[in-house]
């Protein structure tokens, strides 16, 4: 490892290592430690250090629950270390370069911002990368009488403001902030786009899979889940003090136990952003659509079959007979506030909307392709519509790459973009880690260059991808990520005016 030379931010001297010609700083403190009057508490800026920070490893995750795949083993975790960041830099010079900020998912309470090779989208971009870890489950997201709302929120705006004040020293330009993330990362995105405290901090944004659902952020589901949890603890839902003197680990098998009763009785906990009036004062899409983030360019988008990600938690899925796929589509509908006589009309409109892409589907995907729509594609369509209004800069994606992981069971999964956005392959296919062919590569150097062009000007396009227009709600001209690249315009129009039809939006 070769060491580099020392830099001085406004927190004190770091020193980091150089890495395929990119310099590296990792586990950068931004915050306070979040223990004692801390935990469940707002984020107190990182206080100037003596000495020098090494900053040649990642540090500490935030605490949260074994990771749903055994593939790699977790990293550390400690609540005292967990507010950390990476940064990632061809040279820390006096350049300006544009800074992309990097939010991971997880369902705000899994993940970390350890990236698999953050050195790629540097180098073929020049620009400066970031990449952090907040409080996630009930440490960052947990509704508790006495406690700041949205603190994994409050994280995220710490780490943006200490990027603000110090990343001129990495070589970035603190005035020219694009924030992307995916899936909990994404929602945390449009979360911010519509929070007063993280104004200014940031000038573009790109979203990955968002769940921005109409009823997504109501305080009643939040309070239900800290419920949950206090019962697990023996706590009651207002004893702050109590809360905070308990060991880290009673708090995560609390979740990890109410995690496992939810699941039984089919109401899962629920750790998004919630309105709270102040830190997060409406749903983002409604103020989004009032224009509140009008200044900032976005590029918003989803993958085709999102819910294939969840084939991996039930092996037999493909087995169960028609009769209980029926039964599912049936209890969602009721969960968005249709009758289960609508049943037909669902089958048919994907089965027809399906055939005009050829790729016909059975009832299975059909069930997987209403899940996909109800969680991510209808609400980041929405979202999408809501800031077109306000910016012409507003573009839209669909990613459409098959993985062919057991036979391409999980298709165009959940989260399967993200090794392309970061140039990161593994030598042989592994779930969602993307084995490095001349065809993934080939399109990975398409999708950077569109994330990067984006991150520089507001416009996605680069000479190596065909013409992508704005999205607006006539045409509704979306870029299809495959092998090969088209345009299409309103992709799956029969799904998007089926769902304009649900009470859950033609409500909203």
């Amino acid at each position: 490892m070769k060491k580099i030379e020392i830099i001085t931010t406004k927190t004190g001297k770091i020193q980091g290592y150089i890495g395929d010609g990119i310099q590296i700083f990792k586990g950068i403190p931004y915050a306070e430690p979040p223990i004692g009057d801390l935990r469940l508490n707002a984020p107190m800026a990182k206080k100037p250090w003596e000495g020098v920070f090494e900053a040649l490893d990642y540090k500490p995750i935030s605490p949260q629950p074994p990771p749903y795949t055994e593939y790699l083993p977790p990293p550390p975790q400690s609540e005292a270390e967990c507010l950390n960041l990476n940064i990632w830099t061809p040279g820390c010079d006096d350049r300006k370069r544009p800074v992309m900020f990097w939010i991971h998912g997880g369902s705000h309470i899994f993940g970390s911002g350890r990236l698999l090779n953050g050195r790629v989208l540097p180098g073929k971009g020049d620009i400066v990368l970031v990449s952090i870890n907040y409080r996630l489950g009930p440490l960052g997201y947990l509704c508790m009488p006495g406690a700041p709302s949205n603190i994994g929120q409050l994280d995220q705006i710490e780490a943006l403001r200490w990027v603000h004040d110090n990343i001129e020293f990495f070589g970035g330009n603190p005035n020219d902030v694009t924030i992307f993330g995916e899936s909990a990362g994404a929602t945390s995105i449009c979360a911010l786009m519509a929070m007063p405290k993280a104004k200014g901090l940031f000038h573009r944004a790109i979203s990955e899979s968002s769940v921005t659902q109409p009823h997504g952020f109501d305080l009643s589901v939040r309070k239900t889940t800290a419920d949950s949890i206090f019962k697990e603890l023996n706590l009651k839902n207002d004893d702050l003090d109590g809360f905070r003197k308990l060991p880290v680990d009673e708090i995560i098998q609390a979740l990890i136990k109410a995690t496992e009763k939810a699941l039984l009785t089919r109401t899962p906990l629920d750790f998004k952003p919630w309105v709270d009036g102040e830190n997060l004062p409406q749903h983002p899409t409604k103020a989004i659509e009032e224009g509140y983030a009008k200044d900032i360019e976005l590029l918003i988008g989803t993958n085709l079959e999102e819910w294939r990600f969840w084939r991996a938690f039930e092996p037999n899925f493909e087995d169960l007979p028609s009769s209980q796929i029926e039964k599912r589509i049936i209890y969602l509908l009721k969960a968005v506030g249709e009758e289960e006589s609508k049943l037909p009309l669902v089958i048919d409109t994907y089965k027809k909307s399906r055939e005009e892409i050829n790729l016909p589907i059975n009832i299975h995907e059909v069930y997987e392709a209403f899940m996909t729509d109800s969680i991510f594609r209808i609400s980041s369509i929405k979202f999408a519509e809501a800031q077109r209004k306000n910016q012409k800069n507003t573009y839209m994606y669909l990613f459409n790459w098959n993985t062919p992981f057991e036979n391409g069971r999980y298709g165009a999964m959940h989260a399967i973009e993200i090794a392309f956005v970061f140039g990161a392959f593994w030598e042989d296919y592994l779930f969602t880690f993307v084995k490095k062919t001349p065809e993934t590569e080939a399109l990975s150097e398409k999708v950077m260059q569109a994330w990067i062009s984006f991150a520089k000007t507001g416009n996605p396009n680069h000479p190596n991808i065909p013409k992508w227009p704005s999205y607006d709600d006539k045409k509704r001209s979306t870029i299809v990520f495959d092998n090969e690249i088209e345009v299409w315009d309103d992709p799956l129009h029969r799904e998007r005016e089926m769902w304009n039809k649900m009470k859950q939006w033609s409500e909203f």
